[in-house]
């Protein structure tokens, strides 16, 4: 069926391969998916439904639909069976809704269902979950309205005070697409004496796989029995408005500006997950495209430069250096899925093909002897390599550097009748050679 496509998180996805066995085939993923290409060699009707009611294309294979189609399935009726049926798109999962958890206990366990005063509980954290550059692998809830990330430290203030818990609940969902999170519920009151409506504290704090949190406070004290509401990480604090002096709460979104969980961007929202956009590169030399493939440029039938051939053909990262440098004037094309519109830059260095300085050595004079030392002036990458048969063959290439540690009296010892020692000197990207010298033992 078709599928709103604004609830669902894409990336690009592996080319989903189905083979058609009957005339009429149901397909169903194992997630959401953005069609951009369908490939194959048959005559296809493709619905959207099982009773096919919504005809989304009938004709002969491949098939480029003008807008992907964002669905969980589809049926396929063919003309030729079995044969197969190829599916070139995005693969999605459904944003983070926790809706359905806010503000209740089911399927959550206690972890203090009774009254304490100066005291914390601690909660098992989800792995890799990061708060100012530490894993938070136990979450600490204290009865003074806090909880600390990692150690029994004030990291989230909740209307701080010398207050109580007289219940603390956790729990670990899974969301779609195996992402989890942590649920924790505290109720109490921000006076630890005097436990009356006016001083009643419930909040819920949730931490996602994704590295970020939501806060749900739901009843806060009308009595003014509140202080300090902050998050504070790495030095720095940030104040939190999370009571509204009538017994509101708020709803606060805690997104992570790094991996790390050093910084935190703070949203008075509900939770909702950031958008993701798939992208992909092409290189193009003339008339023809080239992708990457097992570590080398590999030419791809493109005729028509689409998203389906991003999708079909596009590479994730730009190649190294080495990869282009057979190509001439190679151009670089950028596409990824939405978002806003963004100048793409790239610091380009170009230096020549590896240049190469040939000197002939003649030391057949009857006054050279021998070889004494050899030396060279030269900056960067300069290899060599050498011919003691007149030019017939040479040696594999070596840094100049250790070649200049050979053993001059072997080397001499070497060169043929005529003495004539043949050098090739490789210069690689800007590497210079101002000078070599060969001292002879007269």
């Amino acid at each position: 069926m078709l599928i709103d496509e604004t609830s669902y998180l894409w990336k690009k996805g592996d080319a989903i391969v189905i083979s058609l066995e009957e005339e009429t085939n149901t397909i169903t993923f194992d997630n959401a998916e953005k069609i951009y290409l369908m490939e194959g060699t048959s005559t296809v009707s493709v619905y959207a439904d099982t009773e096919l009611s919504e005809l989304l294309y009938s004709g002969v294979l491949p098939y480029e639909p003008d807008t992907p189609i964002a669905c969980d399935g589809l049926t396929v009726i063919t003309d030729t069976f079995p044969s197969e049926f190829t599916i070139i798109g995005e693969s999605g999962i459904e944003k983070t809704v926790l809706t359905p958890y806010l503000n209740t206990t089911e399927n959550m366990t206690a972890v203090s269902s009774s009254y304490n005063d100066d005291g914390y509980y601690t909660v098992d954290g989800l792995s890799d979950f990061m708060f100012a550059r530490v894993a938070a692998s136990t979450i600490y809830v204290s009865s003074n309205l806090y909880v600390g990330f990692g150690s029994n430290t004030e990291h989230l203030k909740i209307c701080r005070r010398d207050g109580c818990s007289t219940a603390i609940y956790s729990q670990i969902g899974e969301l779609d697409g195996g992402r989890q999170f942590l649920k924790i519920r505290f109720e109490g009151y921000t006076v630890y004496n005097n436990q009356i409506e006016a001083n009643r504290l419930i909040y819920e704090l949730f931490l996602l796989s994704t590295g970020n949190m939501f806060l749900n406070v739901i009843q806060t004290p009308t009595s003014g029995n509140t202080e300090a509401s902050e998050l504070v990480c790495n030095g720095t604090t940030t104040s939190l408005t999370l009571h509204d002096g009538v017994g509101g709460g708020a709803y606060v979104s805690f997104y992570c500006g790094d991996d790390a969980g050093s910084t935190w961007d703070v949203q008075y929202a509900m939770y909702e997950d950031a958008d993701t956009y798939s992208y992909a590169y092409l290189t193009k030399q003339g008339e023809l495209y080239f992708t990457i493939s097992d570590g080398a440029l590999v030419e791809v039938p493109i005729e028509n430069l689409t998203a389906a051939m991003f999708m079909k053909y596009g590479f994730d990262e730009l190649p190294d250096a080495e990869l282009i440098t057979s190509l001439e004037n190679p151009e670089f094309f950028y596409w990824r899925t939405g978002g806003d519109e963004k100048l793409v830059k790239a610091n380009i260095i170009a230096y020549p093909y590896p240049s190469t300085i040939v000197a002939n050595v003649d030391m057949s004079h009857i006054s050279i002897l021998g070889i004494s030392l050899m030396t060279a002036e030269y900056s960067g990458q300069v290899g060599l390599s050498f011919s003691i048969d007149n030019g017939e063959s040479f040696s594999e290439e070596q840094d100049l550097g250790d070649w200049l540690n050979t053993d001059v009296e072997e080397l001499w010892n070497s060169l043929p009748e005529n003495r004539l020692l043949i050098l090739h000197f490789i210069l690689h990207d800007n590497a210079t050679l101002s000078r070599f010298k060969i001292t002879y033992t007269n």
